[in-house]
């Protein structure tokens, strides 16, 4: 929630000291501590006016111009606004002129005119009125975003926080029901006379708030509950002299904070300037930061808020202060940057870093570690005037060159199909299209793509140790791409038909295919082993698309018939053990060894998986269309069974990965998004 308005009700309970007094120096000379000194109760309102101050100073620091928040001041007299949503009324000087000008409130119940008795909770209604009207008014965000043109209205949302001093459960019921009361008067309010300068409320958080200073307190905490469609409530008690870490606590809550504790600041001691100390400082940010360390492996420190029914307080990091080695600080390269800010502006610890960084000068940060060389982790830099954590990448940084592809996931495999990766990526790149299309009115256009998406990598393995075709272009084109088509023609059947019958002739005359003499599974085997090889992974590739249409059944069928007759494929079944470099079924594909496997333990199905990762890893349910086709339901040859074992389908993908020098490529479905990135 973008907007708060924080709301101190004084009443006859906020006058009590809160147990905590004051000790103050009288002496005004410099040097030693003096021992005139003197103890000064401090009060309820007090505490609260603290906290208050605390919460709105951290929200003013991190969040410039994001997050309004609108302070006020109620008593039995007056109910005054601290601040307003105006930008210049944002910032800390203008709530500390306000809690000026209220002055010392009246903690004494005073009949007005109209002879209405006030109560404990009347100044807690006052200002729950005041709160509901707060926050209907437009903020200067929200006013820019209702004025321009083609807007869209915003969702009126916001946090009505309450510090007040109650006696029971009770009166937390009724200022509930007032709450919703009040919201739904406005609202409708609102819609029948149609201001501008407000909007309806769509969702208020209620959070009281309850400071006592006995030693227990009958208000209990409560958790978060619906009041209705749109209020909500939640409720705190606390002693009064902690009302000022509480409230520090919520800021955290509300805007999603956490802290980092720097330690080992070397300062020198003020009494003597020869000797000197470390000392610690605590800053808040956002908690992006701390997910921002865990991705680099980083272990953070554990902490809770000490009272029970609190939420538990988030972990802590501790970074520790590192001084270089040298005057001159060279650029860092950093990975993120955020806004932060001291969760104790008056120590002097913390006015002297803040200074020290403010002056231009970055702070080093390392990792705590013991027995090990130092790690720079983070640097406290300085940028108009306001103090940002950056974190510094432990392990190779954005501005190096890309890794070799050698040394992405799998270890040493330098024969991936980077060309064909490139062509498959550029075939499948995503464009606008036109609003007036009615080619297929049926079917969206990304089903379109990712249906294209899918039938081109449904068999596409990824090294070339895994494959032996599409190393052949030269005597299979062009079946391997007219098989991935979603249709085929007659023309294409006949030239693929062609193709077979090329195969075979080469066979039966002892002519050996072209193979590569680098970079495939095939180098350095036996004539009648790569016609093995060849057939067996051609027979699962058509077998793959067999139900794209009926030519594509046919087609397989050819193949089929081919690779039973084939001299390479009968002498495999001849040898007890397939006459090669295998065991086991012949007709298994692909072959076990060389990088490849079937299940991976990265993502992506690992890096020898076939083409792109298992289909139904992502979706839970294998297409249809990649189902593995049983065979034998029909005639080959001269009318019989089929003499092949079935096989299993290749395994089907959803993710394509390849990491190469000074390229990045990357596919994915059913996201469909295809990236290509060249480094200039």
């Amino acid at each position: 929630m973008e907007k708060t308005v924080l709301v101190i009700a004084a009443n006859s309970l906020s006058g009590e000291s809160c147990g905590r007094p004051l000790s103050l120096d009288l002496s005004l000379g410099k040097g030693k501590a003096s021992s005139n000194t003197k103890t000064v109760p401090k009060s309820v309102w007090t505490c609260c006016v603290q906290g208050v101050v605390k919460y709105v100073r951290v929200t003013f620091d991190l969040f410039p111009d994001q997050r309004q928040v609108c302070v006020a001041a109620v008593d039995y007299t007056k109910c005054q606004p601290v601040n307003s949503w105006r930008d210049e009324d944002q910032e800390l000087g203008k709530v500390l002129a306000g809690f000026q000008k209220f002055g010392q409130p009246c903690t004494v119940p005073v009949t007005p005119p109209t002879g209405h008795i006030p109560t404990l909770l009347s100044p807690c209604i006052q200002g729950i009125q005041y709160g509901v009207r707060c926050l209907a008014q437009l903020t200067a965000t929200q006013y820019a975003a209702t004025t321009s043109p083609g807007h869209t209205p915003p969702s009126n949302q916001g946090r009505l926080i309450l510090l007040c001093s109650l006696r029971s459960s009770s009166d937390i019921k009724d200022l509930e029901d007032i709450l919703v009361r009040l919201v739904r008067s406005e609202n409708s309010d609102i819609r029948q006379k149609g201001d501008p300068a407000r909007l309806a409320i769509a969702q208020c958080q209620l959070v009281i708030v309850n400071s006592y200073t006995t030693p227990t307190s009958d208000v209990k905490d409560a958790p978060l509950t619906q009041l209705s469609s749109h209020v909500s409530s939640i409720v705190y008690s606390f002693p009064a002299h902690l009302l000022v870490d509480k409230c520090l606590l919520l800021c955290q809550l509300h805007h999603d904070l956490n802290t980092t504790l720097i330690t080992g600041i070397p300062m020198k001691e003020e009494q003597s300037g020869s000797g000197s100390a470390n000392y610690d400082v605590e800053l808040i940010h956002l908690s992006e930061a701390h997910r921002d360390i865990l991705r680099g492996g980083f272990v953070l420190g554990g902490g809770a808020m000490g009272k029970k029914g609190e939420k538990e307080a988030k972990d802590r990091l501790s970074l520790k202060w590192s001084t270089p080695k040298t005057s001159s600080l060279e650029l860092q390269p950093c990975t993120s940057a955020y806004r932060v800010t001291p969760t104790s502006v008056t120590s002097r610890p913390t006015i002297c870093l803040v200074n020290f960084v403010l002056s231009g000068k970055p702070v080093l940060l390392e990792q705590p570690r013991k027995g090990a060389q130092k790690l720079i982790t983070h640097v406290l830099m300085n940028h108009a005037g306001s103090i940002y954590l950056h974190c510094i990448p432990s392990t190779r940084n954005h501005v190096e060159d890309p890794p070799s592809i050698s040394e992405g996931w799998g270890g040493r495999i330098t024969d991936y199909r980077i060309s064909d990766f490139s062509e498959l990526a550029a075939s499948n790149m995503l464009s606008p299209i036109p609003e007036d299309r009615t080619k297929a009115p049926h079917r969206f256009p990304l089903q379109i793509v990712m249906s294209k998406l899918e039938r081109e990598s449904r068999h596409w393995p990824l090294v070339y140790a895994d494959t032996l075709i599409y190393t052949l272009s030269q005597d299979l084109h062009p079946l391997p791409v007219v098989v991935r088509r979603d249709a085929m023609s007659e023309q294409d059947f006949e030239e693929c038909k062609k193709v077979i019958k090329s195969l075979q002739s080469k066979e039966a005359g002892g002519e050996g295919l072209s193979v590569p003499s680098t970079g495939t599974r095939a180098k350095g085997v036996k004539r009648d082993e790569q016609y093995r090889l060849m057939w067996s992974e051609l027979e699962s590739l058509t077998d793959t698309f067999r139900t794209n249409s009926e030519l594509h059944h046919r087609l397989a069928e050819v193949v089929a018939q081919a690779t039973s007759h084939a001299p390479s494929m009968q002498l495999a079944r001849k040898t007890p053990h397939g006459g090669g470099e295998r065991s086991g079924d012949s007709n298994h594909w692909p072959p076990p060894g060389n990088g490849y496997r079937e299940s991976g333990d990265h993502e992506g199905g690992g890096i020898g998986a076939s083409g792109t990762t298992v289909w139904d890893q992502d979706r839970g349910n294998m297409d249809p269309r990649t189902q593995r086709y049983e065979r034998g339901s029909g005639p080959v040859g001269g009318g019989g069974a089929s003499q092949f074992l079935p096989r299993p389908a290749p395994p089907i993908g959803s993710v394509a990965k390849i990491w190469a020098t000074r390229q990045v490529l990357y596919i994915r479905t059913p996201l469909v998004a295809v990236l290509i990135g060249e480094a200039s």
